[in-house]
């Protein structure tokens, strides 16, 4: 992306994060639209943040404990003291790894106080503080409060941290 000139390059003080297998940190919300903007220009699919609901729901694992795997924290599950390689995680019950550990998350939506006035249909909440976006999840070095499927915090658009990451989704499998 950043040699392909679709985003900036950033590279925080840190150890091969973001390289190999590593999450991607220390990057903003604008950071990561930019992204997921090359990444569709260059594939020809639609790829974007994922919703707040979004994002839950996959974080869960189809579970309503406070962590997928029960509601209290398990440091052998999501990581503490350091970003880990994403392959040597544990899988929810959806596959997927990480979303409670490693970096905290940007998601689509614009940040509202009440998030129980949140669209109800997975879409995103496009109304609202769009200054501030939101981040999802916990991070490493954090406390474990922070980790649970349900923390949720503000941060400006443009602000870059070394916890801070994201993933993409799509929804267009036409090419499958």
């Amino acid at each position: 992306c950043v040699a392909g000139g679709g985003c900036n390059g950033f590279e925080p003080s840190d150890r091969g994060y973001g390289k190999g297998l590593q999450p991607v940190i220390g990057v903003s919300w604008a950071d990561a639209n930019a992204y997921a903007r090359w990444l569709s220009s260059k594939t020809g699919r639609t790829y974007r943040l994922p919703t707040e609901a979004e994002w839950e729901y996959a974080a869960r694992g189809g579970t309503t404990t406070a962590y997928w795997w029960g509601d209290y924290f398990d440091a052998a599950i999501a990581p503490s003291r350091a970003p880990v390689p994403v392959d040597t995680l544990v899988a929810n019950p959806f596959g997927l790894k990480g979303m409670l550990g490693n970096a905290r998350e940007w998601v689509e939506d614009c940040y509202i106080n009440n998030y129980t006035s949140a669209p109800t249909d997975g879409t995103a909440q496009l109304g609202g503080d769009c200054a501030r976006r939101v981040l999802r999840g916990g991070a490493w070095g954090r406390d474990p409060d922070d980790h649970r499927a349900a923390n949720r915090a503000r941060i400006d658009r443009n602000v870059r941290d070394k916890v801070f990451g994201f993933r993409v989704v799509t929804s267009d499998l036409s090419s499958e």
